[in-house]
C-alpha cells in the first residue's frame, strides 16, 4: 500500500503562489506579503503586494527597496475592515536584479522583508 505523501502548510502556500505565478497573464502580478516572501517576476511587468494589519496603525509609505530593479509606484487602502487596514503596494519590475522590500508598521505589527527576484 503506497504511503501519501503529506505536505506542510508552508510548502502547500509555496505551491500555491508558484501555481499562480507559472499563470504568467499580463497583468498585475498580485502577492500578499508575508515575512521573508520570496516571489518572481519578469521585467517590465507589475506587481501588487497586499499587507493586511491587525490592530492600529499601518504600514508606511514608501518602503524601503534595496535596489533599482524595482521601483516603488504607490500605496491604496483596500477593503477596511475592523481589525485593521489593508493596504496594496504596487511597484515596477524595471530591470533584471534582486531587491528586497521592507516594510514597517508604524504601531506593534510586523516588519516584513520581500525579496522581489526580477528576470
Amino acid at each position: 500500500m503506497r504511503n501519501p505523501r503529506r505536505f506542510s502548510p508552508l510548502q502547500l502556500r509555496g505551491f500555491v503562489l508558484a501555481l499562480g505565478l507559472a499563470g504568467c497573464s499580463q497583468g498585475p502580478l498580485e502577492a500578499n506579503g508575508f515575512p521573508n516572501h520570496s516571489v518572481s517576476i519578469k521585467a517590465g511587468r507589475e506587481l501588487e503586494l497586499t499587507l493586511q494589519t491587525i490592530g492600529p496603525g499601518e504600514y508606511v509609505s514608501p518602503p524601503a527597496v534595496s535596489s533599482a530593479a524595482v521601483r516603488f509606484l504607490d500605496v491604496r487602502l483596500v477593503s477596511p475592515v475592523p481589525a485593521g487596514a489593508t493596504q496594496r503596494f504596487r511597484f515596477d519590475a524595471v530591470a533584471p536584479g534582486v531587491a528586497v522590500v521592507v516594510f514597517q508598521h508604524t504601531a506593534q505589527g510586523p516588519t516584513i522583508e520581500d525579496t522581489i527576484n526580477v528576470h
